[in-house]
């Protein structure tokens, strides 16, 4: 492998690489942010190689860029990866923008890009010889995690809040996992989940404080440089919940950057619901609280996000922005998808056109790309 260790955004104390590495021991039990760790590698030594080693691997998924992972080899997980960029030339005509892609993610085993985090934390846990896996989550990390845990075996452990939709209850009882509906919202889950997995000795895929999960979102960002000839768009929009996702995204255009693939990195812009929008005012300088109220976009309904080091850097370093929309606006994004682009987004991942709508609205998006992450196609309802 080529990983150097693991540096706190935090603390900036830096670890030795371990497989079992969670969150920064120094900064345990310290108030503010939590104590997330990042994952360092030798960019030098991967300079000038790294496109050759990427194509004598003859993978089309996520293992494809094994050099940029935190594993030795793959494990034979459910395939993912290798997911479209899809033209949308009339959005992009709509919008005045010089091109539009969608990311499609909806095309992994279980329909969202949580499946990326979902291959490198099961590849992990087999290899260190756990049989058990948990995590929190609105739907889809767990709905991804049963799934990838029952086709290999594995024992899952879910924690879903209050407000999980019955059609993603159902989806988790079809894949056999044990499911612990909070009483409370996203967070009160979280912290149930950790507890839990903590006393039983549960392997977590919980993205946010699981310093390698991450590593595995990063893939998208790889795939879309390499799709667009090593060129990365103008602008990246996302939605954002924990911040994992772009958070993510950022880090694998910089590194593409760092091992001489590309230029230049994009403007990374963060979406997130104007009912739960901590990470907007958080970047705007507001700390003023205010995210009582209730989001129907549940996968980035998070009061407390917990990757807020890592978005917030990522944001800064592509000179982004992070913007609030409302429910009504993604709903009409998300028919919007479906009737002038062909692509049917839960309504979650709709937000990010509905965010990108707007910036249109308030600056010349001439001359520029963009590319849309269309995180997951799991529907709750009829649109």
């Amino acid at each position: 492998m080529f990983v150097t260790g693991l540096k706190c955004f935090k603390c900036g104390t830096t670890y030795e690489m371990t497989p079992t590495a969670y969150t920064c021991p120094a900064c345990a039990g310290t108030p503010g942010d939590d104590g997330i760790l990042d994952v360092q590698y030798d960019y030098h030594a991967l300079s000038n190689i790294f496109p050759d080693l990427i194509k004598k691997s003859g993978r089309y998924d996520v293992f494809r860029f094994l050099p940029l992972l935190p594993i030795s080899e793959p494990t034979n997980v459910l395939p993912v990866g290798g997911t479209p960029l899809v033209a949308a030339p009339r959005l992009a005509a709509r919008l005045g923008l010089k091109s539009l892609l969608l990311k499609d993610e909806t095309r992994n085993p279980t329909r969202c890009l949580k499946d990326r985090a979902t291959a490198i934390a099961v590849t992990l846990a087999t290899a260190n010889g756990y049989r058990d896996m948990y995590c929190a989550s609105a739907g889809n990390a767990a709905i991804s995690l049963a799934g990838f845990c029952a086709n290999h075996g594995l024992g899952c452990h879910v924690f879903v809040p209050s407000e999980a939709s019955q059609t993603r209850l159902n989806w988790l009882r079809r894949y056999g996992a044990d499911i612990h509906v909070s009483t409370g919202n996203y967070d009160q889950a979280y912290d149930e989940a950790e507890r839990a997995g903590a006393e039983n000795g549960w392997y977590s895929r919980n993205c946010a404080f699981n310093p390698f999960l991450v590593e595995g979102k990063k893939t998208v960002a790889f795939e879309m440089g390499e799709q667009l000839g090593w060129q990365a768009p103008d602008l990246i929009v996302a939605p954002v919940g924990d911040g994992c996702t772009l958070g993510a995204i950022g880090k694998g255009f910089r590194e593409l950057e760092a091992v001489g693939l590309t230029d230049e990195i994009p403007q990374l812009i963060g979406i997130q619901s104007e009912a739960i929008q901590p990470l907007v005012r958080r970047h705007r300088g507001d700390d003023s609280g205010g995210d009582n109220g209730n989001a129907q976009a549940a996968s980035i309904a998070v009061r407390r996000p917990r990757n807020t080091l890592r978005l917030l850097s990522e944001i800064r370093l592509s000179n982004g922005l992070m913007l609030g929309v409302s429910d009504e606006h993604i709903s009409s994004a998300q028919r919007t998808l479906a009737e002038e682009a062909g692509v049917v987004a839960e309504f979650t991942s709709a937000a990010a056109l509905a965010g990108l709508i707007q910036l249109a609205e308030h600056e010349s998006l001439e001359n520029k790309s963009a590319v849309l992450v269309i995180t997951g196609g799991r529907l709750d309802s009829d649109f």
